[in-house]
């Protein structure tokens, strides 16, 4: 049984990259459809005014945290610590090096050529994975869901940001019967294509990507303002006070 915590009012799974490998592989096997989310500070602060979303992330069947921020608030919550992150690039690449030589992968969202970008990157490290198809995020859901059911995969990565792509999901899943395994990747196919730049091994490992997005991406400053102080602020005030 997986266990977990909730960080303000939001479910997170207690699960490293291998461990959440296992669950997967039980996902694809045991005959039912199921959601992953990844969420990190900038989820848990927007579901506090979004109840579908917050219901969405309360609703999956996995749920692990793609960010520094919820782990380093288990520590301070005082109960269950989770034991790391699982952030979506390195997971995405997991599953391809798992999974890939037996169910089909599909590709769905960022702009047009990204995900076929993210493609060429996968295949250059998993040249067995097969590649069930891919498709832009502007087009229309009818669209994508005729072209992911065609396709037959079993495993579905949708970029089409968050609280978008976990909305979508929720209510698209029952209409493709071929998938087994679907899962909110964010900005995931941009870092693999190489369209953004990942932060450096050292800034990833010390939990300060939020610096290094705001110093690359300075527009995004909502964002990270949401992120690093709102969170915090939600932390402490529900903890303390």
């Amino acid at each position: 049984m997986t266990t977990g915590l909730y960080l303000l009012g939001v479910k997170i799974d207690n699960l490293n990259l291998g461990e959440s490998l296992k669950k997967i592989s039980g996902f694809l096997s045991d005959g039912r459809q199921h959601h992953i989310v990844l969420p990190y500070s900038d989820f848990l602060v927007q579901a506090q005014k979004d109840e579908k979303l917050k219901e969405i992330l309360n609703k999956a069947d996995l749920s692990l945290s793609d960010g520094v921020g919820p782990v380093i608030a288990s520590y301070i919550s005082g109960g269950e610590k989770l034991k790391s992150r699982v952030m979506g690039v390195d997971l995405v690449f997991a599953l391809f090096a798992k999974f890939g030589a037996q169910h089909g992968i599909f590709l769905f969202g960022a702009k047009e050529g990204v995900a076929q970008g993210a493609v060429k990157n996968i295949l250059q490290k998993v040249p067995q994975a097969k590649i069930a198809g891919t498709i832009n995020g502007y087009v229309a859901d009818e669209e994508a869901i005729s072209a992911i059911n065609r396709s037959g995969a079993a495993i579905l990565l949708v970029a089409l940001g968050m609280p978008k792509q976990e909305k979508w999901i929720y209510d698209n899943l029952k209409k493709m019967p071929v998938v087994k395994v679907a899962i909110g990747v964010g900005g995931t196919f941009d870092f693999i294509s190489g369209r953004k730049r990942r932060a450096p091994k050292m800034v990833q490992k010390i939990g300060l990507e939020w610096l290094w997005r705001l110093f690359v991406q300075p527009s995004q400053w909502r964002k990270t303002w949401r992120s690093v102080v709102v969170f915090s602020w939600l932390i402490i005030k529900e903890k303390f006070l």
